[in-house]
Parts: C-alpha cells; structure tokens; sequence
C-alpha cells in the first residue's frame, strides 16, 4: 500500500485491467485488492493480498476460497457460519472485524470460541491453532464497544472443529 504500490498501476496501465476494489473497511486485510482483466478467453481475476500473514489468511478465506470454490462449480462456495459462544469478553473495533479464534464442541453440544490472543495483522501466532473467524460488528456503528462472554457471534469456519 502506499506510493511505492506498483501493482494498481500496472493493473490498469499495463494489463487494461479494472480495479473493482483496493481497500475494504475491515480488519485485518483494509488493503485487500481485487481487479479484472480483460482476455483474449474472457476476463481474469486477481486477487492481491495483504503482506502481513493474519490479514492474508483472514481475506484469503473470505475472498480467494470462494471464489475459487465457485470457478470450480460448487453450488454454495461459502465456508459455513456457525453461532458461537464467546468464552471471554471481547472489545469491538471501529471497522468490522474477524478475530482468529479457537472453536470447539462443549459437552452439552453447543460451539464456545476462544480467542486465539493479540490480533495484530502482524502477529503469526493468532494464527496458530485458530479454526474460525468471528464475524464482530463494528463499535462505530453499533455504538457497542465490547461484546460479554457467553454471547452468541457468527463465526466462520475454516478448520476441524475441536472437541470433548
């Protein structure tokens, strides 16, 4: 991202392609970038990830998984949503955002998600062990600055759940 970002450029000037999109309101991944180029065969899609590996493997999931799922047929190519139980407090930030966590099967058959630790964009070890995304809503707009254990929250699944 920055002055120095050669890929947009190249994109539109060298490859007549179209930036559908170059920042999104999350976190992490607000420098995800989407284009189409066109082709002789129809249209190319790139996809441009962020360089820290949390934001790269959360916009992976949410973007680059499905829409590879869906080139090769599959009717739903969303990974499933499940609701989860939070197992500790969890403070919102002003974007909406999608927080590495642990899920896991609790005895009574309902899912508990517990957070994977710091979720810089930087941190590799928020990564470690984390089979889902919690989808959390953006303080700003709900005007809601944490959420309380034992809430239920969406959560992306993107690993074998843990269990009992």
């Amino acid at each position: 991202m920055g002055e120095l970002d050669l890929l947009k450029p190249t994109i539109e000037r060298t490859l007549n392609g179209t930036i559908q999109f170059g920042r999104i309101a999350m976190k992490p991944g607000k420098p995800t970038t989407f284009a189409t180029i066109p082709t002789p065969n129809g249209t190319k899609q790139i996809f441009a990830l962020p360089g820290n590996p949390a934001s790269a493997l959360v916009t992976f999931h949410l973007f680059v998984l499905p829409a590879l799922r869906k080139a090769s047929g599959l009717e739903n190519p969303t990974l499933p949503i499940a609701k989860v139980s939070l197992a500790q407090d969890v403070k919102l930030d002003p974007r909406p955002e999608y927080h590495r966590v642990y899920i896991s099967v609790t005895k009574e058959g309902g899912l508990t998600a517990v957070s994977t630790g710091g979720q810089r964009s930087s941190r590799v070890g928020s990564l470690r062990g984390a089979n889902g995304l919690l989808a959390l809503p953006s303080a700003k707009d709900t005007g809601i600055h944490s959420l309380k254990k034992g809430e239920l929250v969406d959560a992306m699944i993107i690993g074998r759940l843990g269990g009992i």
